[in-house]
């Protein structure tokens, strides 16, 4: 099954595309490449392999007639902020950062001209707001021109939906609360049945430190439908930050269980493991406090974590990390270097903190063929 957004990133997949255009990721489980079968992994794709990417995926991002569908249940979902804060960490140091193609850029050029001729053409302008739009998911520099497209349809109809849904996802996705809930709210009252947005407002309830509301809203929406996955991961969320860990494991474990996507499940995983919920160490005792903190910080890794099967602890500080299709073996040498040089960062803050003084090593396995892959010493 192709996955709706990347399972490394979060980035929204774009339709047609075999890989992501932010990370360049395999989004339908391949490792071949976009050109000559080369191996494509996260770290280790080279910078011309991220342009080839989206110049060829581009066109549909920019060119396509309707937004970004814009959660479960339409299409490919939006990272809400609540699942992004638990789920993710910050991307390494060493992350591509992707522009966008000139010939994107010419073609922006084109279309914002066509609706500069027709200031009062509202379809062309709702066009241009959303073609900066999805170039400012590329390029965030986008956002100003973007926003500024959407407001001038406004002017032109004030209640038009798409434009006040652009808007609320555009400040969405810019950390603006209180604009973001003015949009959502004044799209909903258009657009009452749109799960997706209602789901969206109750997570800038909660960034905007709104936490009851927020799940007011989240309760709303799975009181509408019960089986509508982001509301209970968001839910979920919430009651973790509320203090309510039983609760948040409850929702997470019916989110994983309703999901039909296997990244969406991995990255669900991935948050119950954070809670204490995921899959135990395997064989014996219980993981001592230096164990479970190496546990929680390689799957708290936003690339490694949802690769990973088990644990397993040979001794008090020596252990071994089962992950499924992650090849090292792929990344360059220097990319391969930083990457096991920020692991044993985290053994050593997590030795220092409980005082482990026994030799510490952690090896890194794949899980098919049970070949270590590196070994970590702080």
């Amino acid at each position: 099954m192709r996955a709706r957004f990347c399972p490394q990133c979060g980035t929204a997949a774009v339709a047609g595309a075999r890989f992501c255009t932010a990370c360049g990721s395999a989004l339908d489980g391949s490792r071949a490449g976009p050109a000559g079968g080369a191996t494509i992994t996260t770290a280790g794709v080279a910078t011309l392999g991220f342009f080839l990417v989206a110049g060829l995926a581009i066109w549909t991002l920019i060119l396509s007639p309707t937004p970004r569908p814009p959660g479960p249940g339409g299409g490919a979902p939006r990272a809400s902020a609540p699942a992004r804060a638990l789920a993710e960490g910050e991307l390494p140091p060493d992350h591509p950062k992707i522009t966008l193609p000139e010939q994107a850029k010419t073609l922006l050029a084109q279309i914002a001209a066509k609706a500069k001729e027709n200031p009062t053409d509202k379809d062309a302008w709702l066009r241009l707001g959303e073609a900066y739009y999805r170039a400012a998911q590329l390029d965030p520099s986008y956002y100003p021109e973007a926003k500024e497209a959407f407001q001038h349809v406004i002017e032109l109809a004030p209640d038009d939906p798409d434009a006040l849904r652009g808007l609320a996802n555009l400040h969405y996705d810019r950390d603006e609360y209180a604009e973001a809930i003015a949009a959502y709210e004044k799209y909903l009252a258009k657009r009452p049945d749109d799960l997706s947005a209602r789901t969206d407002l109750g997570t800038m309830y909660f960034y905007a430190g709104d936490a009851p509301r927020a799940l007011a809203v989240y309760r709303d929406v799975l009181a509408r439908d019960p089986k509508f996955v982001q509301a209970h991961v968001n839910l979920g969320v919430t009651l973790h930050q509320q203090g309510d860990d039983q609760g948040a494991r409850a929702e997470l474990e019916t989110a994983r269980d309703l999901a039909t996507d296997d990244a969406i499940r991995r990255r669900i995983e991935t948050m119950l493991a954070g809670l204490g919920g995921g899959p135990p160490t395997a064989g014996g005792p219980a993981p001592t406090p230096f164990q479970s903190a190496v546990e929680q910080a390689f799957r708290n890794h936003p690339i490694m974590g949802p690769k990973i099967v088990r644990f397993q602890w040979t001794g008090p500080a020596t252990g071994r990390v089962e992950m499924r299709d992650f090849p090292m073996d792929a990344m360059p040498p220097a990319v391969r270097e930083k990457f096991a040089a920020r692991l044993a960062e985290e053994i050593r803050t997590a030795q220092d903190k409980y005082g482990v003084t026994d030799p510490v090593k952690v090896e890194l396995a794949d899980a098919a063929s049970g070949a270590v892959m590196a070994t970590v010493t702080p």
